[in-house]
């Protein structure tokens, strides 16, 4: 399998995208440089790499080890990847960061990238404050050779453009109570109400890889923030992990028209105000123009075992949104429900008199 990996232009050195400094760094000379350095040393070789997929016929040896095997570019060693999706890994003999072009070329080069904002120790302090919000969670879980397991990973995700035409029919009530003497009057107006308009969705992220804990969690870890995106170039993925897409339109077109026609609904409901109820009678919407583009997005991503049980913990590398499950301690769950159970006690002595 064909391998890119980026090297110092100074020193040879791998690079690796530093995402507290938004540029790519040489750890041993320490050299830094800018996306439009690497792309002027780098570019002609990423054009190179896209134009061959577009003739090449995938190799004997991808066909043998199912696009798996790839030589490290630093030291020379033969690695599988970890799974059928990887896309941007690590050597594990000399740690440098390599990029499977293979599967990043032609009908799966990613259109745009949002690149890591939250840098590696930033993430590791975010998980730390994560924690301490928690007070259940065993002390001695938190420690470094549990933080040693964050990974930046690079997810796919589908980016739509829908433009939407419908509306929603409605029945609304304006209810309006009075007094007169003795008596009570109630007034009721029902109204017909209709509401229709031409919706525009901009890059909507519909999850692209299928595995359903991944699913679970490049659902919690939105929304990204569009101001972000970027022309997707290989650089980016130097010292990161990356999966590819999974997923092809035709597999997710359902669930975002499922999606899109639940925000088209709710945002036409909102427009209908000044009533004390409305009920939605009918709903349409059609959709004009729609264009579909692939994207990376950035999650700092954790999966540990604590006393024999699994657990995830993700984090949205652009805006620091997190998500995830941390075990319990069945000592301070006792505790604690020793405590309440004391207080109760008390409180029931004081109110009975005691």
């Amino acid at each position: 399998m064909e391998t890119l990996a980026y090297k110092c232009i100074n020193c040879g050195g791998p690079l690796q995208y530093d995402a507290g400094k938004q540029k790519f760094a040489c750890e041993y000379c320490r050299s830094e440089f800018t996306e439009e350095i690497l792309q002027k040393h780098f570019g002609k070789l990423e054009e190179q790499l896209n134009e061959e997929a577009k003739s090449e016929e995938m190799s004997e040896e991808d066909k043998l080890y199912g696009t798996a095997l790839f030589t490290c570019q630093s030291c020379g060693a033969e690695v599988i990847a970890e799974t059928e999706n990887t896309a941007a890994t690590f050597c594990v003999y000399c740690h440098s960061p390599v990029v499977l072009t293979n599967r990043l070329k032609g009908e799966f080069k990613p259109n745009m990238v949002i690149p890591f904002k939250i840098s590696e120790e930033d993430a590791k302090q975010k998980f730390r404050e994560f924690c301490k919000k928690k007070w259940f969670i065993p002390k001695d879980f938190v420690s470094d050779a549990q933080l040693d397991m964050m990974k930046g990973v690079y997810y796919p995700y589908w980016l739509v453009d829908s433009r939407k035409d419908g509306g929603i029919s409605a029945t609304a009530e304006k209810v309006r109570t009075w007094r007169e003497g003795d008596y009570e009057y109630k007034e009721t107006k029902i109204y017909r109400v209709r509401r229709a308009g031409i919706i525009n969705f901009m890059n909507y992220p519909q999850a692209a890889l299928s595995e359903d804990n991944n699913k679970n969690i490049l659902k919690y870890v939105n929304p990204y923030d569009d101001e972000d995106f970027r022309p997707f170039t290989m650089a980016y993925l130097s010292g990161f992990l990356a999966e590819k897409r999974d997923l092809e339109r035709e597999q997710v077109q359902n669930d975002v028209d499922k999606a899109l026609a639940e925000y088209a609904k709710k945002i036409y409901r909102e427009t209908v105000e000044g009533y004390d109820s409305v009920r939605v009678d009918d709903f349409e919407l059609k959709t004009l123009t729609e264009n579909w583009e692939y994207a990376l997005m950035p999650v700092w991503m954790m999966t540990f075992k604590y006393r024999d049980k699994m657990y995830m913990y993700a984090m949205n590398g652009q805006t620091g949104k997190n998500f995830g499950a941390l075990p319990l301690s069945k000592g301070k769950l006792a505790l604690f429900g020793i405590g309440l159970f004391i207080a109760l006690v008390i409180i029931a002595y004081f109110l009975m008199g005691g």
